[in-house]
C-alpha cells in the first residue's frame, strides 16, 4: 500500500472514530436559493443587514442566472433575503482587469468597509492592496490609503486600530514585517504597535480579554521568539504574550488559515503538510495545550461558531482537491461540522461543493449571522444544485 494511500485510510478512520456525538440542533445541507457571483469569494463582512462580498469576479447573478450585475471583485447583498444589492460597487482592479479582494472589515458604525488584497486601483485611483471605501456610496476615504508592497490577506477592525497581516514587508516604504496598524480616527500607520513575523500572516483574531489577540500564519517566530503557526500579542504595542502552544504541538511547516477564540479555547484551522481542525487550551495559563484534533485531506481554512457555541462549522479543500475522505459514512466535500467540545463530527451536515478533483480553494470562507451561515470560496455547485462563489444555509 502506498503511503498516500495508507495516509488517507488512516485519515478517514480516524473521522469515523471521532464521529461519536449526536448534534444539538439539526441542520439541512441544502442551501438556500440566493443571488451568487460569476467567480471565486475570499472575504466576507456584515455590517447590519448588508453582506459585503469580496473576492475575484465580475458580477453579481441571480439565482436563476438571468439577472447579472456588473461589478469587480466587491458587491453588497441584503443578508436576509441574500439578493444582491445594486448601485454600489467600488471597482477593485489591477491592471485594469478585476484585482482580487482577500480580506474584509467594516468600521463599528458601519460608515468604512476596509478591503485588502492584490489590487493597484479602486474606481481608477491608484491605491496599493489596500482601502477604505464609504459604505454609503463607495468612494474612497482620505487618508487611509497606505501602500502595502505585496499581498494584503487578513483585516481586523477594533475602535482604536485596524490590523492588517499579510505577505507585505514595506508599507509606504517603510520596513515592516508582515503585520500593520492603522489608526482608527487619523488613518495614520500605528507606529507602537509593531510586532514581527518571520513569513505570511493568514489569520488574526481578537481574545475576549479585550487587550490581546491571536495572529496565524506560516511563520515560526514572533517578535524574534519561536511561535509555530501561531502567536498571541499586545493589542496595544504587539509585545509577545507568554501564552505558547507547546513547541512540537504543531509540526513545521504549517499554516493557520482561521482562528476562531472564546473564553476558554482557541480553534485553529491549519493545512500545509498535515491539515486539521484543532483546539487548544486558554484556561491553563500560559500553556495552550492541544484539546483535541480533527484531520483532514486537505486544508482548513474557514471556521464559524453557530450561537449556542454547540457546533463548529468546518470549510475548506479537503475533499475537493485530490485526496478524498469519508466520515460518518458520507463523502467529505469542503464543509462538515465538529463539536467544539470534544472535535466530533456530527453526522447530520456534509454538504458536498463541486468542482472536486483539483479545486485547491473549496469552501474559503464563512460568516454566520445567527440563523444564516454564508460560504464563498471557488464553488460551482453544492449537492448539485448551481451555487457559484456564494452559497447561504439556514441555521
Amino acid at each position: 500500500m502506498s503511503v498516500k494511500r495508507l495516509a488517507l485510510v488512516v485519515l478517514a478512520a480516524v473521522g469515523a472514530l471521532a464521529a461519536t456525538t449526536s448534534p444539538a440542533f439539526a441542520l439541512s445541507a441544502t442551501a438556500d436559493t440566493t443571488w451568487m457571483t460569476n467567480g471565486k469569494v475570499f472575504a466576507l463582512a456584515r455590517s447590519g443587514n448588508t453582506l459585503y462580498v469580496g473576492g475575484k469576479y465580475a458580477q453579481q447573478v441571480s439565482p436563476d442566472g438571468l439577472t447579472k450585475i456588473k461589478v469587480k471583485s466587491l458587491g453588497r447583498y441584503d443578508a436576509t433575503t441574500g439578493d444582491a444589492i445594486p448601485g454600489w460597487a467600488p471597482k477593485i482592479t489591477e491592471a485594469g482587469k478585476a484585482g482580487t479582494v482577500n480580506a474584509l472589515a467594516v468600521s463599528g458604525d458601519g460608515s468604512v468597509l476596509y478591503v485588502g488584497g492584490n489590487f493597484d486601483a479602486v474606481d481608477g485611483v491608484a491605491v496599493t492592496n489596500f482601502a477604505a471605501v464609504s459604505t454609503a456610496d463607495g468612494s474612497l476615504i482620505p487618508g487611509f490609503q497606505h501602500k502595502f508592497t505585496t499581498a494584503v490577506h487578513v483585516i481586523l477592525w477594533t475602535p482604536t486600530d485596524i490590523y492588517v497581516g499579510g505577505a507585505f514587508q514595506k508599507v509606504d516604504a517603510v520596513p515592516t514585517s508582515r503585520l500593520a496598524a492603522i489608526d482608527s480616527t487619523t488613518g495614520n500607520i500605528d507606529p507602537a504597535w509593531a510586532p514581527a513575523a518571520n513569513n505570511t500572516v493568514r489569520s488574526m483574531a481578537l481574545a475576549t480579554d479585550g487587550t490581546t489577540m491571536f495572529i496565524g500564519g506560516i511563520f515560526t517566530t514572533m517578535n524574534g521568539v519561536s511561535r509555530q503557526s501561531v502567536a498571541r500579542v499586545s493589542r496595544t504595542t504587539g509585545a509577545l504574550d507568554a501564552w505558547a502552544i507547546p513547541a512540537g504541538t504543531i509540526a513545521a511547516p504549517q499554516t493557520a488559515w482561521a482562528l476562531l477564540p472564546t473564553a476558554n479555547r482557541l480553534y485553529g484551522g491549519f493545512g500545509k503538510g498535515p491539515n486539521y481542525a484543532a483546539a487548544f487550551r486558554l484556561d491553563n495559563g500560559t500553556t495552550g495545550s492541544q484539546v483535541w484534533r480533527f484531520n483532514t485531506v486537505g486544508n482548513v481554512e474557514s471556521l464559524a461558531m453557530s450561537n449556542d457555541g454547540t457546533r463548529l462549522f468546518m470549510g475548506g479543500h479537503f475533499g475537493t482537491a485530490v485526496l478524498q475522505q469519508t466520515v460518518c459514512g458520507q463523502p467529505l466535500h469542503g464543509l462538515m461540522s465538529v463539536n467544539p467540545a470534544t472535535g466530533g463530527a456530527y453526522c447530520d451536515w456534509f454538504p458536498a461543493i463541486t468542482p472536486f478533483g483539483s479545486n485547491y480553494k473549496g469552501a474559503w470562507t464563512m460568516l454566520s449571522t445567527g440563523t444564516k451561515l454564508y460560504v464563498g470560496g471557488l464553488i460551482d455547485a453544492i449537492n448539485g444544485v448551481t451555487h457559484v462563489g456564494l452559497a447561504r444555509f439556514p441555521l
